[in-house]
């Protein structure tokens, strides 16, 4: 049977990905002293620790799955492909940078996961299909709010949406450990950064807060202006997608530049300041 078009897309970009992220967790798992992985893993979880791993990595797979199947009935096969490994791409590569950059810098320590299964480069899988989903709910959510304005009003609101609900999980998520009957338990992932040389929110540095609104922002922006349906069909859809594929890249440098700038500009006059300390 001969694939469409869409079809073809979908498999060769699944194998793109998939390569990575088996050769990513390998890396991570098998040789953790290449990336230098932390050996902390988070306070709950099922023994043997593989199986509680699985579960995690399936689970939001699952979830994933549904929203695929909500996007192929509203979007398209190759709009909601491009914005699923889009999403996984600016985001991953995003968190990525700042773990990585935190673990390598001597003076500037930023934060490191504590557990996952399967990984893309430092960043669990199940974090990156939780960014598609939390992008492509929002992005939604906003045009069914807000029927008949523009794919930039869309991702503002979308951006608040994801921020408003990012204010009560990333507390959540971070100190599960501190109600753990286990000694030195942590969270899901680990902030390194001192509360008293930044400007924090719940005891979290602010830019984290403002990474999750630049990234669900810049990305619906992209994904509107390059993905909507007349400049498909005036570029084509492979065109079409290396152009979306080459922005990311790009604005990944503009962004990543954004937040190194505030983290540069806020705290000396904000130092210290952690409103809801917990």
């Amino acid at each position: 049977m001969k694939l469409e078009y869409d079809d073809k897309f979908i498999v060769k970009i699944t194998l793109i990905f998939t390569a990575i992220i088996v050769f990513s967790t390998i890396l991570h798992h098998l040789y953790p002293g290449v990336l230098h992985v932390p050996n902390t893993l988070g306070p709950y979880f099922i023994e043997p620790i593989w199986l509680d791993l699985v579960i995690m990595d399936i689970v939001t797979a699952f979830l994933a799955i549904l929203v695929i199947y909500h996007g192929f009935k509203t979007q398209g096969k190759f709009k909601t492909t491009c914005f699923l490994y889009g999403s996984i791409l600016f985001a991953g590569l995003e968190e990525c940078h700042w773990i990585l950059f935190g673990r390598f810098n001597l003076t500037d320590k930023t934060y490191f996961f504590t557990r996952g299964g399967s990984w893309f480069i430092e960043i669990p899988i199940y974090t990156c299909l939780a960014w598609f989903i939390l992008a492509w709910c929002c992005n939604y959510v906003s045009e069914v709010i807000f029927p008949n304005r523009t794919y930039l009003f869309h991702a503002l609101i979308a951006g608040i949406l994801a921020v408003s609900l990012d204010l009560w999980m990333d507390p959540v998520m971070v100190n599960l450990g501190s109600t753990s009957l286990y000694p030195n338990s942590k969270g899901l992932w680990v902030w390194l950064t001192d509360p008293k040389d930044t400007f924090s929110i719940f005891s979290i540095p602010f830019f984290n807060f403002l990474g999750w609104f630049l990234v669900i922002f810049i990305f619906l922006i992209l994904y509107g202006y390059v993905l909507n349906d007349n400049k498909i069909e005036i570029h084509g859809k492979t065109k079409s997608a290396l152009i979306f594929y080459g922005l990311i890249l790009i604005f990944i440098i503009i962004t990543v530049g954004i937040l190194m700038l505030a983290n540069l500009l806020i705290p000396p006059f904000l130092k210290g300041v952690d409103l809801i300390p917990i």
